[in-house]
């Protein structure tokens, strides 16, 4: 990483090494206990990679460097290292109805940005 806001990006990526860690997000182990499956095939260990964006205010300033460390769900195999999808969403129609009463009822909404959020939910395998 060779550019000037590189110290910048590094202390997020920092951060975002912290927060996993808190979480508990993986465990670190050796390539030789890599678990199987009820079938006898070892899952898959997967790579990783970052991804950085630079968050821009409305006056074209640097609001923020975000970094997020992501898997590589393209190295997964169906059936072997996930079995099902799930991404939840808010439908645009049930975000233009929460405007609406906001407005006629004469509340104030605000927007939430939860750190690490997928990290929370705790996942059965």
């Amino acid at each position: 990483m060779n550019q000037p806001d590189a110290p910048l990006f590094i202390k997020a990526m920092e951060e975002e090494m912290a927060a996993m860690e808190a979480m508990e997000a993986w465990e670190i182990i050796d390539q030789a206990e890599v678990p199987y499956t009820t079938e006898g095939v070892r899952r898959t260990i997967i790579e990783s990679t970052w991804a950085f964006k630079v968050k821009s205010a409305l006056d074209g300033s640097v609001k923020k460097r975000k970094v997020r460390l992501c898997v590589r769900g393209d190295q997964q195999v169906e059936g072997i290292d996930y079995f099902e999808t799930y991404a939840p969403i808010v439908p645009w129609s049930t975000i233009r109805t929460v405007m609406t009463l906001a407005v006629n009822l004469g509340l104030k909404l605000r927007q939430l940005d939860y750190t690490n959020a997928f990290v929370q939910a705790e996942l059965l395998e």
